[in-house]
């Protein structure tokens, strides 16, 4: 009996140890998600780094492995900008080309070849990490905000189940983990050209489990 009281004492001491740890990293995290938010080069750069700190933070693989997940977005998202810079650029070319066309003899303006500019899309999420507790059955929400009604959900972990309710909701139910280490994984949303997505993750069993308390 003193021994399984002492391994408690250890388990709670070391848990709270980690929880502080693993906040600073969070803090990281979530962050680094602030930034990936904006659509320009120089905030995914910021995320980036932001990642990779919260990388090298985190003692788990999981949560390492979602880093590293999530500057290949980054990386996308700064490609896809790039693309879209050119071909705006291509676009101003032929609107340039196309003014002050003469038309019998008078000068007159010429319908532009390039469609004109849809509004932009404004999409977000309440939160950048979910957490749920091991047990399973536990429900989660997130609110989306988009001036588009066509969004949807485009990918996330298949220990979850996603469904989406009348008040723009994203609502998650995570199953039960088996596992003795904490995984971890993306909700992707997505409104035409533009996504977010924010980070799930589930804790471990219970150490007081494993010790037979």
């Amino acid at each position: 009996m003193i021994r399984k009281v002492l391994a408690l004492l250890m388990v709670i001491l070391f848990g709270a140890f980690n929880a502080n740890a693993q906040s600073s990293c969070d803090k990281l995290y979530a962050t680094a998600v602030k930034y990936q938010q904006r659509m320009t080069v120089a905030s995914q750069n910021q995320a980036i780094s932001y990642f990779k700190k919260a990388k090298v933070c985190y003692d788990s693989a999981a949560k390492k492995k979602l880093c590293e997940s999530q500057i290949a977005t980054c990386n996308n998202t700064i490609a896809l900008i790039k693309r879209k810079g050119q071909t705006n650029r291509v676009g101003a070319v032929k609107r340039k080309r196309n003014e002050n066309v003469n038309i019998a003899g008078q000068m007159m303006n010429s319908v532009d070849s390039v469609a004109i500019d849809t509004i932009p899309v404004e999409l977000s999420v309440s939160e950048n990490v979910v957490k749920f507790k091991a047990k399973g059955g536990e429900f989660k929400k997130v609110k989306v905000k988009c001036n588009y009604s066509d969004w949807n959900v485009t990918e996330h972990p298949n220990w979850i189940d996603i469904s989406i309710n009348k008040d723009n909701e994203i609502v998650m139910e995570a199953t039960k983990n088996p596992n003795k280490e904490e995984r971890s994984g993306m909700v992707k949303i997505v409104c035409h050209d533009v996504n977010v997505s924010f980070a799930v993750i589930q804790a471990k069993k219970s150490l007081l489990n494993a010790i037979g308390m």
